[in-house]
């Protein structure tokens, strides 16, 4: 019961966050907790922290969503074989992260999370990583299919499989708060950063 009004009152969330968006566009394409993380009894029922599946880093690690705790993130789902897209959504990202200062990207994590787990290995996340030059303020990671599907329907991703082992789904950068709250979510590739900026900057006030 507990888990339906968690996914009831934030599927209502989302349903807000996304239509204060832009248009949507398509495209083909060992951590512990830290001793500022929230308390199960302080995570509120639209922080993605209530999920308790477990995820594999692109550093070999092991890390729960909870483990995001403390500072704002910015991230999306992606693939690594995406052959447009997913680059486009990382390259957008790194122009926000190029755009704070370094104050404000010291309180900024960035997450990719990956919608095909089969075959973004560790070492498949770490070269990808390597060939886009994220730093270690950026976190790559992936759990099974179901943990996957879970929170792609949490943040109001979509993703179709398709035959040739790519994938069809949504561009989106998601704006998290510091509690794992979808505060904003960016909507589209090559979109103007400044909403996303300015999002980012109340969220560290």
């Amino acid at each position: 019961m507990k888990k339906f009004l968690f996914f009831a009152s934030l599927a209502a969330f989302i349903a807000i966050a996304t239509a204060c968006g832009r248009k949507s566009e398509t495209g083909n394409c060992c951590k512990t907790a830290e001793a500022g993380q929230l308390p199960t009894s302080e995570i509120s029922d639209q922080s993605i922290f209530l999920l308790e599946s477990d995820w594999e880093t692109h550093r070999n690690g092991r890390m729960t969503l909870a483990d995001l705790s403390g500072k704002v993130t910015v991230g999306a789902m992606i693939f690594t074989h995406c052959p447009s897209a997913c680059p486009r959504i990382v390259a957008d990202i790194k122009n926000i992260e190029s755009a704070l200062s370094e104050d404000e990207r010291k309180q900024v994590q960035f997450l990719l999370i990956s919608m095909d787990p089969e075959r973004d290995t560790p070492e498949r996340m770490r070269q990808f990583a390597a060939d886009h030059r994220l730093n270690d303020s950026w976190e790559m990671i992936r759990a099974g299919k179901d943990a996957t599907m879970e929170i792609a329907q949490v943040l109001g991703v979509r993703i179709k499989p398709l035959d040739d082992g790519g994938f069809d789904h949504s561009n989106i950068i998601q704006i998290l708060n510091r509690e794992g709250e979808i505060a904003y979510q960016q909507q589209g590739l090559n979109v103007d950063p400044g909403e996303c900026l300015k999002q980012i900057r109340l969220l560290l006030k």
